[in-house]
This record gives structure tokens, C-alpha cells and sequence, in this order.
């Protein structure tokens, strides 16, 4: 089945606008060059080094220049500078989280946000990025799920918001982790920052199951037919159909 997708984010500290929807790919930037990124934080712990070298050889062939990010690399100051490397096409293979919990406010009781958290490979500190720590921008995650592993930063909705530089043009973004349209939060962030669509799964995924369900979503969205990001989508549903385990059905929003 391959690993679990879930895992826990937390925040031990108190504390959009929608883009048109566009077809994709859409074109070229003004230099004539597509651009495209797999982001493999997921390498760390489920590594599918064919899975990459594949959709690799795929966007390239497809007229694509591709940055390939290993799993070491995937950290918080990667994701801030991410709208400034100018891509059409991000694919994030990561794990994310849904949960978040933190202190409430007002009462200093602890509460549960339904929330979608991104996960970098870069262990944790108290001492680091404090003013995003304590603005709720980033959080501590943690995998697997059950607490027993490191932990490392999150980024959370509001850091994409507030704390990336520059700005997505019309950028499809693909979440293949965990339940990334479990709620809009971390897709509204996206596209407030400019991108144009976000196309991720409404709940838990194996890691198996998403990587063939993304390869066959970068088959229909590079056919020479032209299909839509929409019926890319529903073709891939109807190719690969729900999580076996979780019933994780891929969506793309808005």
C-alpha cells in the first residue's frame, strides 16, 4: 500500500481571494520557457526514485525545464522563495498535515484547527523563525503520526500568504500529501499568492496511490489534446479511482 500520508502538525505556542479558473498548461513565460519543479520531501521517508526520473523525463519531452528538489533541500527558506523561481507547474510531493493544535487565546485552553500543513525536512527549533512561530505561520510537525519520530517545521496557510516572497503567475500547484482539500485554507493561500488552480486529495493517501495517481495526472494535463486541469482531474479519478485503504478522492480547486 505504501506509507501513510498523515501526519500531526503542532503549535505549542499561543498565538482569499480566488483565481479565475484557467486551462492548463497555458503557455509560455516571456523568455519561451515552460518551467516545472517536483518538490521530493517525501524522498526522506518514501523515496520512489523512478517516480521522479519518469515524470522527470516526462515534463522535459513535454517542452518543460524541470528543477528536481531532493529531500534535504526542502526547507523553510526554500518554500519562502518558491513564487520568486517563476514556475507554471509545482508539484509538491510531500507529506502534509490537517491537524493542528495550539493554545486558544483568550481562554489558554488547547483547541483543534482543521487546518492543512506542508512539511519541510528541517528539524525543529524554539529558536528559529520566532516571529513566524509566534505569528502562527509555521508550526512543529512531527511523522510518523503517532509522535515517536523528529520533529520538524511545518509551513501553515499564513506563511504562504505572508512570509513567501514574490508571486506565483498563474501557477498550477499540485499537493500529492494528505488531505491538502480537506479544507480550502491551504489552497485560498496559494492562490492569494497568485497561483491560478491546486489540485490535491480530500483526505488520507498512501504513498503508493498518489504517486500513480499524479503520474497519470501529468499524462492527461501534458497530452497534445490540451485537456483541461478539470477533466484531467476526473480522468485520473476514473484511471486510478479512490485510495484503496482511504478512499482519498483527488480533487482540484477552485
Amino acid at each position: 500500500m505504501g506509507r501513510l500520508l498523515l501526519a500531526v502538525a503542532v503549535i505549542a505556542i499561543a498565538g482569499g481571494a480566488l483565481a479565475a479558473f484557467v486551462l492548463w498548461p497555458r503557455g509560455p513565460r516571456d523568455d519561451g520557457v515552460l518551467r516545472a519543479v517536483i518538490v521530493d520531501q517525501l524522498g526522506q521517508t518514501d523515496p520512489n526514485p523512478e517516480f521522479i526520473d519518469r515524470n522527470v523525463t516526462r515534463l522535459r519531452e513535454a517542452g518543460y525545464a524541470v528543477d528536481y528538489v531532493p529531500a534535504e533541500q526542502v526547507t523553510v527558506e526554500y518554500y519562502r522563495t518558491l513564487p520568486t523561481r517563476d514556475y507554471d507547474l509545482v508539484v509538491l510531493r510531500s507529506h502534509s498535515a490537517w491537524l493542528v493544535r495550539r493554545k486558544d487565546e483568550e481562554t489558554g485552553e488547547a483547541a483543534t484547527d482543521r487546518q492543512v500543513t506542508l512539511f519541510t525536512n528541517e528539524l525543529y527549533s524554539d529558536d528559529d523563525y520566532t516571529d513566524d512561530q509566534l505569528q502562527h505561520r509555521i508550526s512543529r510537525t512531527f511523522y510518523p503520526w503517532d509522535e515517536t519520530g523528529p520533529r520538524y517545521f511545518g509551513i501553515e496557510p499564513g506563511f504562504v500568504e505572508d512570509s513567501m516572497q514574490g508571486r506565483f503567475r498563474g501557477t498550477t500547484v499540485v499537493l500529492m500529501g494528505c488531505a491538502g482539500l480537506s479544507s480550502t485554507g491551504m489552497a485560498d493561500a496559494f492562490l492569494a499568492r497568485g497561483a491560478s488552480a491546486f489540485i490535491s486529495w480530500d483526505d488520507e493517501v498512501t504513498a503508493y496511490h498518489t504517486d500513480a495517481a499524479t503520474e497519470r495526472l501529468l499524462e492527461h494535463l501534458l497530452s497534445p489534446k490540451d485537456i483541461p486541469a478539470r477533466e484531467a482531474v476526473v480522468r485520473t479519478m476514473e484511471d486510478v479511482g479512490e485510495d484503496p485503504a482511504f478512499g482519498a478522492r483527488l480533487f482540484l480547486y477552485p
